[in-house]
């Protein structure tokens, strides 16, 4: 059993490295990102490829490692070239999403000390911030001294937050649901579907309203569409 330890303890070395081999690997991922930063200008929005980053297949995960230098490189061939570059303002399908630098010295530090913010006696500092975060954002755009929230992955996880807080906020029970229509539009985002059938609303009845001239809901048809179910249920 020791020398099994032992040898567990060896294999798990790797994942911490010494002061040497951070600074190794660290210059050459700086000298990647600064090249990426220093050349975004001139960047293309999009890249179209004929292999697509199927590259990436021909090293798949493995025990051993490959190295940084030839890790770079299949990702910048493979990852960071061919399709969509966020970090470019070429692309008017939304905001850019492209990383802010600070940010992302954030996200380094809070990588390394991998405080958890999920409970208060762990951290703190880390909850404090994260409520600092929660609060201002509300003050940004107009909430209410008792408002809250919370922080998310991903704009695709508050969707499915938001139409369970409507599911519970409105009671509704599970013989209520072929009763309870769904008012959205065309061009709602592909995730909300996903969260109404992770929320159990799948058998909702769904009516998408018209648009008017700025892609907005046009109140008199979401009206004459509530009527109707109204007068429909008798």
């Amino acid at each position: 059993m020791r020398e099994r330890l032992a040898q567990l303890e060896a294999a798990a070395g790797s994942l911490e490295p010494n002061a040497d081999s951070r600074a190794a690997v660290r210059e050459k991922v700086i000298e990647y990102s600064e090249g990426f930063l220093n050349d975004a200008a001139s960047r293309k929005a999009f890249v179209v490829s004929d292999d697509k980053g199927i590259g990436l297949l021909d090293s798949p995960i493995a025990e051993s490692g490959i190295g940084i230098d030839a890790a770079i490189s299949l990702i910048a061939k493979n990852v960071d070239s061919p399709g969509l570059n966020p970090a470019s303002g070429g692309h008017l399908g939304y905001i850019p999403g492209g990383g802010i630098y600070f940010s992302a010295l954030g996200d380094y530090l809070a990588d390394v000390f991998n405080r958890y913010a999920g409970v208060f006696y762990a951290s703190p500092g880390a909850v404090r911030m994260e409520n600092m975060l929660i609060r201002w954002m509300c003050d940004l755009v107009g909430y209410g001294p008792r408002s809250h929230g919370n922080l998310t992955t991903s704009g695709s996880l508050a969707n499915m937050i938001a139409i369970v807080t409507a599911r519970d906020g409105k009671d509704i029970k599970s013989a209520d649901i072929p009763r309870s229509v769904i008012y959205l539009s065309k061009q709602t985002h592909h995730s909300i579907a996903k969260a109404i059938k992770v929320a159990g609303l799948a058998e909702c009845p769904v009516r998408y309203v018209e648009l008017d001239e700025r892609f907005k809901m046009r109140p008199d048809d979401l009206a004459a569409k509530i009527e109707a179910d109204g007068a429909a249920r008798g």
